[in-house]
C-alpha cells in the first residue's frame, strides 16, 4: 500500500464448529475494508482445514492469535457452550467482537461477557440475520410506524427439519452442554433476537416443548412454543423446530388497522414458495369502504372491507452476507451495534425463561432473578 493508505481492519476466526463462520469470512474476503488474518479453531485439524480454504495461517495458540498486531477483532462460531470463554478472553484483549447465536447457555455466562466487554470498551455485536432481510426490514418500518394500528398478536416461526432428514448437520447442537438446548437456543435464538428488535422485551413467558417426533436427549428438544406476554397486552407466538417439513407465513401480525403476513424467510417456509409467490403482503382495513355492511361474499364468508397490498421487497440471497456487512461497518465506520451485549443477553434470557416455563407447567415473569 501507498503511504497515507489506511490499513484494512483485522479479523481473527475463531471457531468453525458453526458453519455461518464460513459465509462471514467470504464476505470479510471481498472487502476492502477488512481482512482474515488468521485462524484459531480447539478443532487443530478442523481449523487447519478452514485455514488453507481461507489461504491464511492457522494458530493453536489462542492467545498468541489475540496478541497480534493485525487483529482488532474477532467473530466466533465455536460450540454454543465456549462462547463465553472465547468472547471474555478477546474483550480482554481489547478486540471488538461478534459472536455466532446464542450469546451463551447461561445467565452467568451471558453477565460475564456483558462485564468484560463493558470493562475493556470494546464493541459486541450478536450475530442477528433476520435483521438485514429486507422484508424484516419493511415489517418493523409498518410496525414502527402504526400502519396495522394497535397489534394483538404476532406469530413467528423460524424452523427446519434438519432433524428429520440430516440430523448429523445438528451434530453437537443436539448436545444438552455444548448446544444449551435444542431447536429453540438453535433457530429460536433467531426469534428471540427478531422480538425484542420488534417490540422490546415481553414481561413474561409461557414454554411448551415437545421431542414428539426425534428421540433427542433430555433437555433437548425437537420443537414447540413460546408464549410472550407484553405490558401492552400483546401476545407473542414464538414457534420454533428442527421437525417441520414444509409450512407456509412466517410473520402474521394482527392489528386493528390491518394485518401483516410475510413468507419465506426461514428453511421450512422456502420449500413451499413459488417462484412468484410475494414474500410480504398486508391486508389495509377500510371500514367505509365499499364491502362495509354488503354482508356475506358468494362464498359464504364474511366480506370485510379492505385490501392485500404488495410491497415491491424481495429475499436476500444470502442473510449471512447481511449480518456480516453490518460488523464491517461497525468496525469501520463506527455504526451502533445492531444488537450490543445486553440485547444478546435478553435473548439468551427469553429462552431460558421459557425452558422453566415448560420444566415447571407456569408461566415464568422477566426478568429473570439474579
Amino acid at each position: 500500500m501507498s503511504a497515507g493508505t489506511v490499513h484494512p481492519i483485522g479479523i481473527a476466526l475463531l471457531g468453525f464448529a458453526h458453519p455461518h463462520q464460513r459465509g462471514w469470512a467470504a464476505s470479510f474476503q471481498a472487502s476492502d475494508h477488512v481482512q482474515v488474518s488468521c485462524v484459531w479453531d480447539d478443532d487443530q485439524e478442523r481449523g487447519e482445514a478452514a485455514a488453507a480454504a481461507l489461504g491464511v495461517p492457522f494458530d493453536a495458540d489462542l492467545d498468541a492469535v489475540l496478541g497480534r498486531d493485525d487483529v482488532q477483532a474477532v467473530t466466533i462460531c465455536s460450540t454454543n457452550d465456549t462462547h463465553a470463554v472465547l468472547a471474555v478472553t478477546a474483550a480482554q484483549a481489547g478486540k471488538d467482537i461478534m459472536v455466532q447465536k446464542p450469546m451463551a447457555t447461561t445467565l452467568g455466562d451471558c453477565d460475564r461477557i456483558v462485564a468484560a466487554v463493558a470493562a475493556a470498551g470494546v464493541r459486541y455485536y450478536q450475530s442477528h440475520n433476520l435483521r438485514f432481510d429486507p422484508v424484516h426490514q419493511e415489517i418493523e418500518r409498518l410496525v414502527v410506524a402504526g400502519e396495522v394500528g394497535r397489534i394483538a398478536t404476532v406469530r413467528r416461526r423460524h424452523s427446519h427439519a434438519f432433524a428429520l432428514l440430516q440430523p448429523a448437520v445438528l451434530d453437537w447442537m443436539q448436545d444438552p452442554v455444548q448446544g444449551g438446548g435444542g431447536a429453540f437456543m438453535d433457530e429460536g435464538a433467531h426469534v428471540a433476537l427478531w422480538f425484542l428488535w420488534m417490540f422490546g422485551l415481553p414481561e413474561a413467558v409461557t414454554g411448551f416443548v415437545s421431542t414428539r417426533l426425534t428421540e433427542q436427549r433430555p433437555g433437548v428438544e425437537d420443537g414447540g412454543v413460546l408464549l410472550y406476554r407484553y405490558a401492552s397486552g400483546m401476545i407473542g407466538i414464538h414457534q420454533s423446530s428442527w421437525v417441520e417439513l414444509a409450512s407456509t407465513s412466517t410473520v402474521e401480525i394482527s392489528g386493528d388497522r390491518g394485518v401483516i403476513v410475510a413468507t419465506g424467510t426461514d428453511i421450512t417456509a422456502a420449500r413451499s414458495m413459488s417462484g412468484d409467490e410475494p414474500p410480504l403482503r398486508i391486508w389495509r382495513h377500510d371500514p367505509g369502504g365499499p364491502a362495509a355492511g354488503a354482508g356475506p361474499a358468494a362464498s359464504g364468508q364474511p366480506n370485510p372491507a379492505g385490501h392485500w397490498e404488495y410491497p415491491q421487497v424481495a429475499l436476500p440471497r444470502s442473510r449471512l452476507q447481511g449480518t456480516a456487512e453490518a460488523f464491517i461497518r461497525m468496525l469501520v465506520e463506527g455504526t451502533p451495534s445492531p444488537a450490543d451485549a445486553r440485547t444478546a443477553r435478553s435473548a439468551v434470557e427469553m429462552v431460558l425463561a421459557g425452558y422453566w416455563s415448560a420444566r415447571e407447567g407456569r408461566t415464568v415473569a422477566l426478568p429473570l432473578p439474579r
